[in-house]
């Protein structure tokens, strides 16, 4: 994860936010919940501006990551978590039926109606990646390792293929 927020950081990305110093980064400004919104934030922003990089990302890793399920219970990861599954054509039922946050969930077995399902978004893809990298998890959610490995890898081939796309 400190590799993207670095590379969001050079991009410029954080220039706005005033809790960033100018000229260093410093990782500690980012252990509240402030500058993990932020780091989401710029994530969905650096998404929309290289849409490029969706057709070069693996889709293995980001379909075991869109099989595993929804984030949290809010409306945004929901919808970012059930967008992906629409473009992998994978069944909300598949995912929901094992679902330890589906009594508490207000969107469960619901597809998403609105959005391009032929074309990866990538800025929906990065909102989902970084909130499991940031572990902005719900409580009762334990992510797998194999998750987190998916949601590693995916940020270092996001950050390599940023120099080229």
């Amino acid at each position: 994860m400190e590799m993207f927020v670095s590379l969001l950081y050079k991009e410029g990305y954080f220039a706005k936010a005033n809790f960033v110093r100018r000229g260093k980064l410093d990782f500690s400004c980012f252990n509240d919940s402030y500058g993990r919104e932020f780091i989401k934030f710029a994530a969905f922003k650096f998404g929309e501006d290289h849409q490029a990089i969706a057709k070069w990302l693996s889709g293995s890793e980001l379909k075991k990551v869109a099989l595993f399920g929804c984030p949290s219970l809010s409306r945004k990861s929901v919808f970012s978590a059930k967008r992906l599954r629409r473009y992998f054509e994978i069944p909300e039922d598949k995912v929901c039926k094992g679902c330890i946050l589906k009594h508490s969930c207000h969107f469960v077995n619901q597809r998403v109606w609105n959005g391009d399902t032929k074309m990866l978004n990538l800025a929906v893809a990065m909102k989902l990646i970084t909130e499991y990298a940031l572990e902005a998890v719900h409580p009762k959610l334990s992510v797998p390792s194999e998750i987190k490995a998916s949601v590693s890898r995916l940020l270092t081939e996001v950050s390599k293929l940023s120099t080229t796309c």
